[in-house]
């Protein structure tokens, strides 16, 4: 990537951050990312105190420090086992606390002042150049996370200097689920356990996969009414 590529993709990269923070989203640092477990730590116990503090007390009161490790272990297996989309929707166990959620949809009865603070209380978060892995200076141009769990992936591409088509490319060449090279297994890039959604996008066209495959992964034009295209295309 010559010096005038990099120049505007990080333009295009600061402006799309801008617009999803104008949204209500906000922005985070690659350093908070958890590379093993693929997850976003902070917003995960934040979003736990503000909504369910006594499923919080509990494993501290067991495992004291060790709390956090302990709680974040059960969530990743969860995740491995049912996948980010079920987790997200139905949450998961854990010993001693019973089930805990970890997300509030958008309540139907805005009467309930209850469910209405815990949706407020969703923690969107954007974070740009994020390494993702444990060793290698791999990083993706933007991932996004709902309370600290990843739902989605960008790659940014500027007109002025290449297509959404060189992204498309970069998820199908180098962003693959199992490296080669470490023989690391990337829970990130994994179908059903990491993030939802790949974007592949530039100032004027949008693709996505929903399973990353190396040379067999397929990007297509995304439905125009879900929440995370909004949130997207939202910025342009």
């Amino acid at each position: 990537m010559n010096g005038n590529t990099a120049h505007q993709e990080k333009h295009f990269e600061a402006y799309v951050v801008s617009k999803l923070e104008a949204q209500g989203w906000q922005v985070g640092n690659t350093l908070q990312y958890d590379t093993e477990r693929a997850l976003y730590p902070d917003d995960r116990i934040a979003w736990l105190e503000a909504t369910q503090p006594e499923k919080w007390e509990k494993p501290q009161k067991d495992n004291g420090e060790r709390a956090r490790e302990v709680l974040m272990d059960r969530l990743a297996k969860a995740l491995e086992q049912h996948g980010t989309m079920q987790v997200i929707r139905n949450g998961f166990s854990i010993a001693g606390c019973g089930h805990i959620d970890l997300t509030e949809a958008a309540p139907e009865d805005k009467r309930n002042e209850t469910v209405l603070k815990r949706y407020a209380a969703n923690i969107l978060r954007v974070v740009p150049q994020l390494e993702y892995h444990p060793s290698r200076k791999l990083a993706i141009d933007l991932v996004l996370f709902i309370n600290g769990i990843p739902v989605a992936t960008v790659e940014l591409k500027t007109d002025f200097t290449q297509s959404a088509e060189a992204a498309m490319d970069q998820y199908r060449t180098d962003r693959l689920p199992y490296d080669p090279k470490t023989k690391r297994r990337e829970p990130l890039l994994t179908f059903k356990r990491g993030a939802v959604v790949h974007f592949a996008m530039s100032d004027s066209d949008i693709q996505m996969a929903t399973r990353l495959d190396g040379e067999n992964t397929k990007l297509y034009s995304p439905p125009k009414k879900t929440k995370i295209w909004t949130a997207i295309t939202g910025v342009v």
